[in-house]
């Protein structure tokens, strides 16, 4: 029979042990729980109740300078309060003859619907035109041309969510008109869109001016 180990050797073999476990390499991460510091992390995307709304406030508007003359006798055309300008419309010549709007109910999400011409004032003679948006765009600003009439006028669209949150505008689209008077661009504050033209018309559009609103979330 072997006689057994004695005191110091059983020390030594237990010092042994502990140096080996001591060197042995740490367990691989489980792929469980791994994560990647690298890795883009998605925004979190927040619960319907907390989506941004935006809302038409019509009962702030804002007048803009005054093009042309006040020849003539005055005019007020306007969309409704759920809605926007999203296109001009008219007749044409050397200068413009009449002038309309194409408004647009604003959807709490920023898009538009029911897109619908208004009937037009000033003249029933002349080349008939239409400047609008894109389908999800609206009218921030109003350009052309004018003196003592308005000689030319067209548009620039922006999206409501763009605009509204970070000034962004968006497409210009054609003008239509002569090539007299002087130019002007007349464009709401960031956050404001076009709800109406106001002026004088006598057998021609002497004078437009733009109404905004602001759009609150």
């Amino acid at each position: 029979m072997p006689a057994p180990p004695s005191p110091a050797k059983l020390l030594l073999m237990l010092a042994a042990c502990i140096a080996l476990a001591a060197c042995e390499p740490s367990p691989p991460p489980s792929e469980l729980y791994t994560v990647d510091s690298d890795a883009e992390v998605p925004p979190p995307i927040p619960p319907a109740g907390l989506q941004t709304t935006f809302t038409i406030d019509a009962t702030t508007p804002l007048l803009l300078d005054l093009r042309g003359s006040t020849t003539g006798d005055p005019y007020a055309l306007t969309c409704a309060q759920n809605e926007l300008v999203v296109g001009l419309r008219g007749r044409i010549d050397t200068t413009v003859g009449a002038l309309g709007l194409v408004c647009a109910r604003m959807l709490e999400n920023g898009t538009f619907a029911n897109r619908d011409e208004r009937p037009m004032i000033g003249a029933t003679t002349g080349e008939e035109f239409s400047s609008e948006c894109p389908q999800s765009e609206a009218v921030i600003a109003v350009r052309g041309r004018a003196a003592t009439t308005l000689d030319r006028i067209g548009v620039r669209c922006a999206r409501v969510r763009p605009w509204v949150q970070m000034g962004s505008p968006g497409s210009i689209e054609p003008s239509f008109g002569g090539t007299g008077g002087v130019p002007f661009t007349d464009t709401c504050p960031p956050g404001y869109f076009l709800q109406g033209l106001l002026g004088h018309a006598a057998g021609t559009i002497n004078g437009s001016q733009s109404l905004c609103v602001p759009i609150v979330t």
